[in-house]
Formats: C-alpha cells, sequence, structure tokens
C-alpha cells in the first residue's frame, strides 16, 4: 500500500490549483472537482511561461506562491467587475449572485456525485495496483524511460514551459506538451515514484470528471445527479486510457484524456442554444477550459473537434427540417468546411504523425475489441460482458434521442458511430484513413476516449428514458433496476484478474506476458549504486536501449542520450555513428568528430551485455549507436562490473 500518501499527494496537486481559480473567479459549476484538472492545466501552462520569461526556478514552493497571487488576482479583478456591472445597471451584488445561480440547487447532491466519483477513481487505483509493486517500480515501457528524462530535466533545469522546458534533450527549442512532466517534477518524491504517483492520479481523477460533464448536459433536476454518478462509475469499465497510462507509459495523453469531458461538454454548451443563453464570461470559460484540455494535449483538441462538428451539422440539418432553411444550410455548410479543413490539416501539418502500424487482426476481431474498449494488447481479453449493459442502455438513449430530436443526443449517437469508424480506420492502410487519424497518431487507444466519453452520455439518456418509461410498478422499477446492472458490472469489472490488475502488472511486474524489461531489477541497482559514485560533472555516455536514460532520470548524472529516440543533435549524431573515429585521424569528419567529443565532454561509458540489451533485444534500432558500441578498449579504464553490466572510465581525447 506504498502508493497511498503519493498518489493522494499528487491527486491534491492536479485538483486543489484549479480549484482555488474555480472559487476565485465564482464560476458556478456542478462538481468543481472534476472540472479542476483542467483548470490547473492552464493555470500551470500560464506559470511556467511567466516563470520562464522572469528567470523563476520551476519549484513546489514557487509555483504554490503563483498559484496563490493568480487566485488573489482573480479575486481583485472579479471584485471590480462587480462593482463596474453595479455602477452600470444600479444592481446590488445580492442580485447579481441571484441572477448568476443556475437553479439553485442545494450543494449536497453535487458534494454526494463527488464522493462517487472519488470512490470510483480510489477502486480503479486500488485494482491497477494490487500487481504493478510498489510506487517506486520502474515502468518499463520505452515511453516511460523519456518522460522520466523530461521530469528529470525540469526538475535540473527549472523550465517547465511548452517550448524551452526540454531544450536539452532536444538540442533546440521544441514544442512539447509537458505539463504532466512539469507536475510530476513538482512532486517532492524521486522520479519515478512522482511519475507514477502522478499517473495513477490521473486515472483516479477521470471518473469526475466523467460524471461532471454529464452533470452539465444533463437536465436540471433530482434525476441529474443520479445520472452523473452512474457515469462516473461506468467510466470505470473502460480500459484503452488505463493501458496508455499503466502499460505504454503514454502519461501526457493520458493527462489529455481528464480533460477530455469537460471540453466536451464545454463544446456542447458553446454551440448548442437549447441549453440556454450564452453571457460572455461564460464563453470565455468554456474557451478557456478548451484551451487547457489544448495544452494538456493536442489530440484532444481532434476528438473534440469531431463532436463540435457533428452538432453543428446535426443542429443544422434539424432547422433545415424546421423550417429555419437559411441558417440550417449555413450551419451544414460551416460543418462540411470544418471537415474539409480537418482532412487538409491532417493530410498535411500532420502526415508525419501515422506513428501506429496496423496488426495481423482481422477486421471482425478488431471490431470486436474497439465496441468492448479492449486495447491492443494480446494478454487482455475483450469478453462482451464488461460493456454489455452500458451498450444497451446507450442503444436506449440513442433511440430516446432520435425519437425527440435531442441535437445533443443524436450527435452523441453519431460520435459513437464515428469514433468506430476512426478506431477501425487504424487497421486499414491508405491514403485517406491514414489521413483521418493522423491526429490520434494511428492508434485507436488514442481515439477511444471519445467513444468512451459520448458512450457514457448516451448511456445516462438512456437511464433517464426509462424513468419515464411504463406504467406503475414496471416505471418505477427500470431504471433503478438498469442502476443496480451498472453498479454491479463496475465491481465486478474491477475486481476481474484480467482487467484492471493485469494491465497494472504488464510493465511493471510482468514483463513475459506482454514485452521485455529495457532495465531489469538487477541492471537499475547496479545504475543507481554507480551514479552515487561519480562526480557532479560527470557525462555517461551509451547505447539508450541499454537503460542508460535511468542515470540521469534516477542516478541525476547528465547523459549523452537521456532518451530512446534517435540521436537528437548533430553532435550527438556524430558520436553515436563514428565515435570510434577518434583513434583514426584519417577518416572522414575526423575533426567535426572530435569537435562534436569536446562540445559534449563525455566522461564515462556505460555497457550491457545481458540478454536484455538493446543490441539483443532490438539490434536494428540499437545499430544507430554503432560508435559507441565499437568505442577501442585502450580508451576505457574500468570502474564497476557486476555480471553483465559495467562502467567505465572515458577517454575520447583526440
Amino acid at each position: 500500500m506504498s502508493w497511498i500518501l503519493p498518489v493522494l499527494g499528487a491527486w491534491a496537486l492536479l485538483g486543489l490549483p484549479g480549484l482555488l481559480l474555480l472559487r476565485a473567479v465564482g464560476a458556478r459549476v456542478r462538481l468543481a472537482w472534476g472540472y479542476s484538472p483542467v483548470v490547473t492545466v492552464l493555470t500551470m501552462v500560464l506559470l511556467s511561461g511567466l516563470f520562464s520569461m522572469a528567470g523563476i526556478e520551476w519549484q513546489l514552493g514557487t509555483v504554490l506562491a503563483g498559484v496563490v497571487l493568480l487566485g488573489v488576482l482573480a479575486v481583485l479583478l472579479r471584485r471590480w467587475l462587480v462593482r463596474w456591472d453595479r455602477s452600470r445597471s444600479g444592481a446590488g451584488r445580492d442580485a447579481e449572485e441571484q441572477r448568476g445561480g443556475r437553479d439553485g440547487a442545494p450543494p449536497w447532491p453535487g458534494a454526494v456525485v463527488t464522493a462517487v466519483g472519488i470512490l470510483g477513481g480510489l477502486l480503479v487505483v486500488v485494482a491497477g495496483t494490487r500487481r504493478m509493486g510498489g510506487i517506486s517500480t520502474l515502468n518499463g515501457s520505452y515511453d516511460s524511460f523519456f518522460h522520466l528524462s523530461a521530469i528529470a530535466t525540469i526538475r535540473d533545469g527549472g523550465d517547465a514551459f511548452l517550448t524551452t522546458a526540454l531544450e536539452d534533450i532536444y538540442g533546440e527549442p521544441t514544442y512539447y506538451p509537458v505539463t504532466f512532466d512539469a507536475l510530476a517534477a513538482l512532486l517532492p518524491l524521486e522520479t519515478i515514484s512522482a511519475a507514477n504517483a502522478l499517473m495513477l492520479a490521473l486515472l483516479a481523477a477521470l471518473p469526475c470528471a466523467v460524471g461532471a460533464m454529464v452533470a452539465a448536459i444533463a437536465p436540471r433536476g433530482r434525476a441529474a445527479g443520479v445520472l452523473a454518478a452512474l457515469a462516473a462509475l461506468a467510466s470505470t469499465l473502460f480500459l484503452s486510457t488505463p493501458a496508455m497510462g499503466l502499460v505504454m507509459g503514454l502519461w501526457p495523453i493520458v493527462l489529455g484524456v481528464l480533460c477530455l469531458p469537460i471540453a466536451i461538454a464545454s463544446a456542447i454548451l458553446l454551440v448548442d442554444r437549447r441549453h440556454g443563453p450564452l453571457t460572455l464570461p461564460a464563453a470565455a470559460g468554456y474557451g478557456a477550459l478548451l484551451l487547457g484540455t489544448t495544452l494538456a494535449h493536442p489530440s484532444m483538441l481532434f476528438s473534440v473537434a469531431v463532436v463540435a462538428g457533428l452538432l453543428v451539422l446535426v443542429s443544422g440539418l434539424y432547422r433545415i427540417r424546421e423550417g429555419q432553411r437559411r441558417r440550417g444550410m449555413i450551419q451544414v455548410g460551416l460543418a462540411l468546411a470544418a471537415a474539409v479543413a480537418f482532412m487538409v490539416v491532417s493530410g498535411t501539418l500532420l502526415g508525419g504523425m501515422d506513428l501506429t502500424q496496423p496488426g495481423a487482426q482481422g477486421m471482425g476481431e478488431v471490431l470486436r475489441e474497439i465496441l468492448v474498449d479492449s486495447p491492443r494488447i494480446p494478454v487482455i481479453g475483450a469478453p462482451l460482458w464488461p460493456l454489455a449493459v452500458i451498450w444497451l442502455l446507450a442503444i436506449v438513449g440513442a433511440v430516446a434521442a432520435l425519437r425527440r430530436r435531442e441535437v445533443v443526443g443524436v450527435t452523441a449517437a453519431l460520435g459513437v458511430l464515428a469514433a468506430i469508424v476512426l478506431g477501425v480506420s487504424t487497421q486499414i492502410d491508405s491514403p485517406l484513413t491514414t489521413t483521418l487519424v493522423n491526429p490520434w497518431y494511428g492508434a485507436r487507444e488514442r481515439i477511444a476516449p471519445l467513444m468512451m466519453c459520448l458512450l457514457v452520455l448516451l448511456m445516462a439518456r438512456g437511464v433517464l428514458a426509462l424513468s419515464t418509461t411504463g406504467r406503475g410498478r414496471m416505471r418505477s422499477m427500470l431504471a433503478p433496476g438498469a442502476a443496480a446492472l451498472v453498479l454491479i458490472t463496475v465491481v465486478a469489472g474491477g475486481l476481474a484478474p484480467g482487467r484492471l490488475p493485469l494491465l497494472g502488472s504488464l510493465a511493471y511486474t510482468a514483463y513475459g506476458l506482454q514485452l521485455s524489461p529495457y532495465v531489469t531489477s538487477e541492471e537499475r541497482e547496479f545504475i543507481e549504486r554507480t551514479a552515487a559514485a561519480l562526480p557532479e560533472d560527470a557525462v555517461v555516455l551509451a547505447d539508450p536501449l541499454d537503460g542508460a536514460p535511468l542515470y540521469w532520470s534516477v542516478g541525476g548524472v547528465e547523459t549523452v542520450y537521456p532518451t530512446m529516440s534517435r540521436p537528437l543533435t548533430e553532435d550527438t549524431a556524430l558520436i553515436a555513428g563514428y565515435a570510434q573515429r577518434v583513434d583514426h585521424p584519417s577518416a572522414n569528419a575526423y575533426a567535426e568528430i572530435c569537435a562534436a567529443v569536446d562540445q559534449v565532454g563525455p566522461t564515462h561509458l556505460y555497457r550491457d551485455t545481458s540478454e536484455h540489451s538493446g543490441a539483443r533485444m532490438n539490434p536494428e534500432v540499437s545499430a544507430r549507436w554503432s560508435g559507441v558500441h565499437d568505442i577501442p578498449p585502450d580508451r576505457l579504464t574500468l570502474l564497476a562490473r557486476e555480471g553483465p553490466y559495467a562502467l567505465y572510465e572515458l577517454d575520447l581525447a583526440c
């Protein structure tokens, strides 16, 4: 149970800054705990930019001070706006507050639904951590190594802005959605524990966000709280997002998924005027939430765009049917133009983002896995029962929405179909389908959260439809019976050993079932021990597939290749391919190689000759560092060896 306090601390860091800012600006939202992570992301990006310009270190103390200062400024601005409005309209603050209230509902239903969402999040965390070991267990996936190095880089450099935080990794200012890494860098834990704690906190916070989405869109009344609570719990049954966090190490996109439900609700409330008149402050607030989601991870903006485009299209078609022909045609034209723009942007600016190759599965099997939200992990089964009740209720909700011509419900139904089509498209290798799925890197797990959000919306609509169906005793039993089935499925889904507990083990403690470890526990111990003995100015050179990034992220020692990506600068590329040529003055580019060595300054060499070394596990990729593998023995002085692991002092002087 070593995860409890770290996860709670990460959860607080994720939610409390946003909650403070929401209260400071006087935002009247239901289930503020679901909205707060998006606002936290927006706040952290703003602070990181200000800190970067002012030369302020990115540390927990300075960030907390910045959050408090922003909160004070927000309160002062809000009071000034109230006085300004009062002077213009002659209305008192009490009248303004009364106008701002939506429905006068007591606060306790929101607190109850928030509590239910928190319990749902804890269920995910408890199930996911059952087999992942302690909080400091290393995630052995490829992407986790990058983000561990990113966290270490931010801590070392004190810069967390989107374009400058990873300059030491990329060699130049480069945009990257670094907010996850920036948040993890603030936690008073070592790098691996901080990353694990924040990743688990993201999964824990997701049910509250889904509940807040449904609460924002559901009809006002007592049923809204029940629907939001059921939606929060139902979100725990979907596996793609936990798989991205627990197995694939795609932590920034999990932060984006956490923001996605609120972004979808914001898009609906911005576009669909049937939810009431839109004030300028409300529009600004929804726009800020969409911006926060985009800053968490840009791919989520495209998921929101699918919903917004369909919403405009459906609304336009209904307006045409209702006789508002001109306005409806304009909306349909805008939706079609947006679809064309989507394809153009995806096919040009995002043309190189299709990084996921189609699998060898048949199309029927792929479709089945998409429908039950089973990730592309062979040992994870795709049973129908976890989502069977959700799908049945969603179908009821879609039928009810179609019969009543509800724009949001019909949009959600079409959005589910669009998400399925996009998911299937990741399995089809053609220019058209590649263009469709480029924004999500061609991976259906990144598209699946869109289906999850819209399917849960339809499920809530289905439960609401059942509450008004039938007569007498039957009418009073249908909706509670459906809710009970959802609860039973949620408990069974959380406890089933082959779902969340298995996911939690694959990249942490059960490598043989899914992937091979880039670093074994013995290798990690060797790296930690030898890193502690190195001088402060040491620079470690190695094939990064051999685990050398841990010298930087865990040991705090500068590493020539802090990630397992290809060499990112001209100097590191020269060293990777031709380091051995420092012994041959007649070799091509000898002067450039020597200059690169002098610039980078490697002082030590790490080698792994075990069965899990890069050269054995992935020889084609490992060949990028052939020059590092071929450094002559007379340039090396052995400092430490344990089995296949060795650390040398390095002399590459020309």
